[in-house]
């Protein structure tokens, strides 16, 4: 059996890439493991600790999502299934980053949560630690998006072995973007 190289050429090696799809895995995971199951509280409507809140400091700040923030608030019960919603969505994301399954989709979804809170990381009175770690988290997700860090001490390397590179789609520019 022939050994496979993943990175001809290049001199950066996916293993060293495994640090950064942890944390940024860990981080979109663990954000969601506290708001969904740690403390349920912080999705239920009625609570004191319900997270709907900070969406309305985050309002000034919204940029291009101003309609949609406003349009969750107007309607509670779309508020409520949106923050529920984005919390499964992170702990999916990470979780999947974590493991290095479907990484290179995972970390597309983890770039879009970084780069949709953005405006929000000058919130608070750490807004400094929150920019960099925001920042962070969105430079990490599209390093680990852009090299398929999954294939090195991660599923997605049984994936790999068994179809090969796949993109999503045998059409013009979707052929481009790997899934893993």
């Amino acid at each position: 059996m022939s050994k496979i190289n993943f990175n001809e050429g290049n001199a950066t090696r996916l293993e060293y890439i495994w640090p950064i799809r942890f944390a940024v895995g860990w981080m979109f995971f663990d954000g969601g493991i506290r708001k969904a199951i740690l403390k349920p509280a912080k999705l239920d409507p009625n609570s004191s600790s319900f997270v709907g809140g900070k969406l309305v400091n985050f309002l000034p700040h919204a940029g291009p999502f101003k309609p949609f923030l406003l349009m969750t608030l107007e309607n509670h019960a779309l508020n409520v299934t949106f923050l529920t919603i984005f919390s499964y969505i992170e702990i999916l994301a990470g979780l999947f980053l974590v493991i290095g399954l479907l990484t290179r989709l995972a970390a597309f979804g983890a770039a879009v949560m970084a780069i949709g809170m953005a405006p929000a990381y000058w919130l608070g009175s750490t807004c400094e630690d929150e920019w960099q770690i925001g920042s962070l988290l969105t430079a990490g997700a599209i390093v680990v998006m852009l090299t398929g860090a999954g294939r090195v001490w991660g599923l997605d390397y049984f994936l790999y072995k068994k179809f090969g590179d796949r993109g999503i789609a045998n059409v013009p520019l979707l052929k481009w973007i790997k899934l893993w």
